[in-house]
């Protein structure tokens, strides 16, 4: 007999920018009767300012926002969080709480760059670089972390509901019932 459980608290979507967490997020959270979250936004919100800004006064002021921010909203249920690309690679703040999944939207880094088109000069981390050269060293050096979470989708070839229906397979699969219980 399948192992079924509670529903996930939260499922927090992680992997590089261009991998589409900020585009199926809402996707998926409307398939599982979740709120959706993305974190830089939430950043943003919480800090009165821009990511942008944050990262003019030094990336470790924004990431030490993104670690609060991340801390607040580990202990909300019924989320589906994009995660900014760095997030599941950082080893100073808390990436795991009950109930919590992660689910790493696996990306190539040309698939990626092409996904960001011109966008890559709006993301701190690859403003004024080669978009596609950092994006390799990005994904080289993020990929162990990224392998720790629960699930993984390849999207290359899939298109964001796609990638949704794959990651609600993939809660299935891992024996987790998507949607609220009622009375939550």
């Amino acid at each position: 007999m399948e192992r079924v459980t509670d529903p996930p608290n939260s499922v927090w979507l992680v992997g590089l920018s261009g991998g589409g967490k900020s585009t199926v997020g809402p996707l998926l959270a409307a398939r599982l009767g979740y709120d959706f979250v993305d974190l830089d936004e939430y950043v943003e919100e919480v800090e009165g300012t821009t990511v942008s800004e944050l990262f003019a006064e030094g990336e470790r002021r924004f990431r030490e926002a993104e670690a609060r921010a991340s801390e607040r909203l580990l202990t909300r249920p019924h989320l589906v969080v994009a995660t900014g690309g760095g997030w599941m690679a950082r080893h100073d703040i808390r990436r795991e709480a009950a109930g919590c999944v992660r689910v790493w939207l696996r990306v190539s880094p040309v698939a990626a760059f092409d996904r960001l088109a011109g966008g890559a000069a709006d993301r701190p981390l690859l403003a004024g670089r080669d978009g596609r050269a950092r994006l390799l060293e990005l994904a080289g050096a993020r990929e162990a972390a990224y392998g720790e979470a629960e699930i993984i989708v390849d999207t290359d070839d899939l298109s964001p509901h796609q990638v949704a229906d794959e990651v609600a397979r993939g809660l299935i699969e891992a024996g987790w019932r998507p949607g609220r219980d009622e009375g939550s």
